[in-house]
């Protein structure tokens, strides 16, 4: 067997052969097809597609050949790539360069050879279509050259669109997520062939925020090249040999081969090490990489695969940690949220419509003055109650939809039934004032200040009885323009409440320069006031520091007379909750207000009069 010559541009061949990311992926459907068709047409029992690497000749694709591979020094093929056409052997026994070579002298026992090169645009052998039988042939005449390369050229247009249509990240120089669902796809087609024995990993070098932050402060081409040492740092902890996929801007994905056991060891392994900082430009980089896996089942799709990992990702930065497994709980809430949006849709659409029917609605939680008890308003608050999903909770759908378009719908609806109510209760008599809840997203909206005053005129309310509460969260978003927009809140007449202060992003100064009546002691403070001393010690204070800068001070979650007292008796304003009263409809409230006057010196008396 003579020794195997090398092609003069084998560096740059085999550079694109890496490029391509081909080896030691899952089998191709296009290139089966045209393995299975070469060996029914041209009738031998072997057809390959061959890669030529740099010490091996691999199979992408095989019809009648066990291995997936064999050395490079005994591939046939290792001479066909040197050829523009079809290399034809039609004796091995008699050809000089194979007489002794192991393929032909034991398994598979090679007679005859034809291989047909697999030749990029820009000249680059790669490797070929391959027929091979036991037994000689005695001719393989023109035309059948001809039909063996119109395949092969079918073959290398399948090895271009790997290349070019959409499959490689050009800043990453990595596979893109298109090739890993192609992947994923042909690994699923595999079914229990793979099951228990791959295992999918995404990484999120940094998550996108610490990315975000970075373009700006530092710009994109600096942005780009943290993420590139990053995934160099990342390559250099894999296996050999690993593909890697970028699969959003700051993910990275790979696939592996390994036992429950070793995969933690790996992945604990790099948690540890993408947690030291990365210099870059004198600059260290303390962000820490999470990572998600998924021993891939019998049966999987690519999306749902990727789905499953980010939200792995996700979760685990979230909890602080460096990796987990995907928990299936995981799948069950992304799919309870995913009803809830899309039945919320269908129900505002309900709700909004002339004659639709309405599954929302208000109830009114009462607010007393601490010291005579009398009832100075109540706070509106959404209630849900779905045909199929039941009761569903402000906490779970409010969030949900302030991800959503869906908010700024929920809260028209909401302050138009809240405004219709404050209309009929003043007609009444009752000199009630009415909280409502506001989002972050509903100021930061333009139109926000204008839609409430066309209420107030449609539903012909006094505007001092109005007031609109919103969360420390909205004052962290866009200080400024919310500054603005609650000048002119206030400026229709309007109060406006800091609701849940001291538990979010708590600023003396947001306090000195917004526009605010009311701060709302959050009920974290008041629930456990008798028995935490830091509690005790907390509320005073600000109820001290609100009424300095002239603000009423309400307290939520009063469940005890004790907190009551306590609370009265540091001077705090108002205050709500269950030992007061529960949420409850307009009609509920109503009654209440005029059938509980002992309880609460004065507010029978004090409505009435009002």
């Amino acid at each position: 067997m003579s020794r195997i010559p090398i092609p003069l541009n084998e560096t740059r061949r085999l550079a694109l052969l890496q490029e391509l990311r081909i080896l030691d992926t899952p089998p191709d459907q296009a290139f089966d097809l045209v393995t299975r068709l070469a060996s029914r047409v041209f009738g031998v029992p072997i057809a390959l597609v061959t890669l030529i690497d740099q010490g091996r000749q691999w199979f992408k694709s095989r019809v009648g050949m066990d291995i997936q591979e064999t050395p490079r020094d005994q591939a046939f093929c290792a001479y066909a790539i040197l050829q523009a056409d079809v290399m034809v052997v039609l004796d091995a026994h008699t050809d000089e360069r194979f007489r002794g070579n192991p393929l032909v002298t034991g398994d598979p026992h090679i007679r005859f050879y034809a291989g047909a090169p697999l030749t990029s645009r820009d000249g680059l052998t790669l490797g070929t279509l391959c027929l091979i039988d036991s037994v000689p042939h005695e001719a393989f005449g023109p035309q059948e050259q001809a039909m063996l390369l119109t395949m092969a050229a079918m073959v290398t247009l399948r090895l271009e669109s790997l290349r070019n249509i959409g499959y490689m990240d050009a800043t990453m120089a990595l596979p893109n997520r298109t090739r890993l669902l192609d992947d994923l796809e042909q690994l699923g087609a595999l079914g229990t062939c793979v099951s228990g024995h791959l295992t999918a990993v995404a990484v999120d070098l940094c998550g996108a925020e610490y990315f975000n932050d970075t373009v700006k402060a530092l710009g994109y081409r600096y942005a780009d090249d943290y993420l590139l040492a990053a995934r160099d740092r990342l390559v250099s902890l894999l296996p050999p040999g690993t593909t890697v996929y970028r699969i959003s801007t700051t993910r990275l994905g790979f696939i592996l081969g390994h036992s429950d056991d070793e995969l933690g060891t790996l992945l604990s392994s790099i948690g540890r090490a993408c947690a030291e900082p990365l210099w870059l430009g004198e600059i260290p980089h303390n962000a820490c990489a999470t990572m998600g896996a998924l021993r891939l089942p019998d049966t999987f799709n690519g999306p749902d695969v990727l789905r499953a990992l980010v939200s792995t990702c996700d979760a685990v930065r979230q909890d602080g940690g460096h990796w987990s497994f995907y928990d299936c709980s995981q799948h069950e809430g992304q799919r309870r949220a995913f009803q809830i949006l899309s039945a919320l849709s269908t129900t505002l659409s309900e709700a909004l419509a002339p004659q639709g029917t309405n599954q929302l609605s208000l109830h009114y939680q009462p607010k007393v003055d601490l010291r005579t008890g009398r009832c100075v308003g109540v706070e509106a608050l959404l209630r849900w109650q779905h045909p199929v999903l039941g009761t569903v909770s402000p906490a779970e759908f409010i969030a949900l939809a302030e991800k959503t378009a869906l908010i700024e719908r929920i809260t028209r609806w909401v302050m138009d039934e809240a405004l219709r109510q404050a209309g009929k209760w003043q007609r009444q008599g009752l000199n009630l004032s009415v909280a409502l809840n506001v989002s972050a997203v509903d100021l930061d909206r333009p139109g926000f200040a204008d839609e409430l005053c066309a209420l107030l005129e449609r539903h012909a309310v006094d505007p001092h009885r109005i007031e609109l509460e919103f969360t420390e969260s909205a004052i962290s978003h866009r200080p400024e323009r919310l500054r603005q927009h609650l000048l002119r809140i206030r400026g229709l007449g309007v109060k406006v409440s800091i609701d849940d202060f001291g538990t979010g992003y708590s600023n003396l100064t947001y306090l000195k320069t917004l526009s605010a009546d009311t701060l709302k002691v959050d009920q974290s403070f008041v629930r456990n006031l008798l028995n935490d001393i830091t509690d005790q010690a907390i509320v005073p204070a600000l109820v001290r520091l609100a009424h300095e800068i002239r603000h009423i001070v309400v307290a939520e979650g009063i469940e005890t007379r004790e907190a009551y007292e306590a609370l009265a008796a540091w001077g705090c304003d108002h205050g709500q909750g269950y030992w007061i009263a529960r949420p409850m409809p307009a009609a509920a409230l109503e009654h209440w207000l005029g059938n509980e006057p002992g309880r609460w010196p004065g507010l029978y008396q004090a409505s009435r009069q009002a």
